[in-house]
């Protein structure tokens, strides 16, 4: 009789045990879904924050020290390497390994000043993510919007791709329009105009017009 009554328990037991396995499966799958599908919004929010931050300490930091806050954020989110090699589209193959880590180098400086030299006041804006679609092809679009007071908002439509296992922005698109693509028209005219040489002055040149605040 005790056996029996044994055996029911840990029969019971069991079967408690089995439902908290289903109810926590019911519950925690769902979110794991939602957090995959998030990642890349979650890159965005990190960007905008860090790009909000900059803005409403631009005084305190200086140009220096937005340019120090923004390196991290703008390495981890940007697809550094691959938007590098589409800047400059077939002439990337055409460059030497040390061409290519100079030229590495420079762009990641370029980028990370641009931001720095552009978002340098705050006047009560801030970003919103609008939306974000479904993978197509690898790409995902996460849709974010700067709010400015008593002026028309910016959208931005940001281009991620996995790299290394994390989403990262491979471009952005204003109004329409690419802005690796505008890059890349712009920097294969001066390899043909001025050689590898004049690209790197030319961006090396865009830095220091940033450092001083003349280049927006």
């Amino acid at each position: 009789m005790r056996e029996m009554k044994e055996t029911r328990e840990k029969a019971h037991h069991c079967r408690f045990l089995i439902s908290a396995v289903l109810i926590l499966c019911a519950v925690t799958s769902p979110f794991t879904v939602r957090a995959e599908k998030s990642g890349a919004a979650e890159v965005i929010r990190s960007f905008s924050a860090a790009l909000l931050d900059s803005m409403k300490r631009a005084d305190e930091l200086g140009y220096s020290g937005r340019y120090t806050l923004l390196e991290p954020v703008v390495k981890e989110s940007f697809a550094l390497s691959f938007m590098a090699s589409q800047s400059v589209g077939s002439h990337w193959k055409t460059l030497t390994k040390e061409q290519q880590g100079t030229f590495l180098k420079v762009y990641t400086d370029w980028t990370i000043a641009s931001y720095a030299g552009r978002f340098d006041s705050y006047s009560g804006q801030h970003f919103e993510v609008v939306s974000e679609s479904e993978p197509d092809r690898g790409t995902v679009t996460v849709v974010s919007r700067l709010v400015r007071v008593n002026k028309e908002g910016i959208v931005f439509y940001y281009k991620l791709r996995k790299t290394e296992g994390k989403w990262r922005v491979v471009d952005i698109q204003i109004s329409g329009v690419s802005q690796l693509a505008l890059t890349r028209s712009q920097f294969v005219n001066v390899l043909k105009d001025k050689g590898f040489e004049g690209l790197i002055s030319m961006l090396k040149g865009k830095i220091e017009e940033f450092s001083q605040g003349t280049n927006q």
